[in-house]
């Protein structure tokens, strides 16, 4: 409750059936988490012009995990013609929640990653995109710098 006796926005959301995932600031300002993938620590860069949720194919390869190439090209942040492939196996986990992805698609990042360092922000292994916000009815507390995921 607030001074006023309200609820507040962490407290109503958090009765109604979303979790809290802690968010911090990059030093241009973008949002991120950490999370695993498989057993591995990841850095989670919150994005929400991302239509799908993407892993850094460099990374899920050291990682060991399986994938599959797609038929299709993917492009984002200045890169354009990547190719892309399904992540098979290998669960992304924000703290205690691990978002419903219809697919975890996997791209080389060097692209992202290379914008990111012009700035002095590091590295990123997964992109946080739409497909999870939707999934999961998300809302994004810039007060608290928390990003809220209902869990069913």
């Amino acid at each position: 409750m607030t001074r006023n006796g309200a609820m507040s926005l962490i407290g109503f959301l958090e009765k109604t059936g979303f979790r809290r995932v802690p968010l911090s600031r990059t030093g241009v300002g973008h949002f991120e988490t950490d999370g695993t993938l498989g057993d591995y620590p990841v850095r989670v860069l919150i994005d929400t012009g991302a239509a799908s949720t993407v892993a850094s194919l460099t990374r899920v390869r050291e990682f060991g995990l399986d994938t599959r190439p797609l038929e299709r090209c993917g492009a984002g942040a200045g890169g354009t013609n990547l190719e892309v492939y399904r992540v098979e196996g290998g669960h992304l986990r924000l703290g205690d929640v691990v978002p419903n992805l219809t697919t975890l698609l996997a791209m080389d990042l060097t692209h992202v990653n290379a914008a990111l360092a012009q700035k002095g922000v590091n590295p990123v292994d997964v992109i946080l995109g739409v497909d999870v916000f939707d999934a999961h009815e998300a809302v994004i507390d810039y007060g608290s710098a928390s990003l809220f995921l209902r869990v069913t």
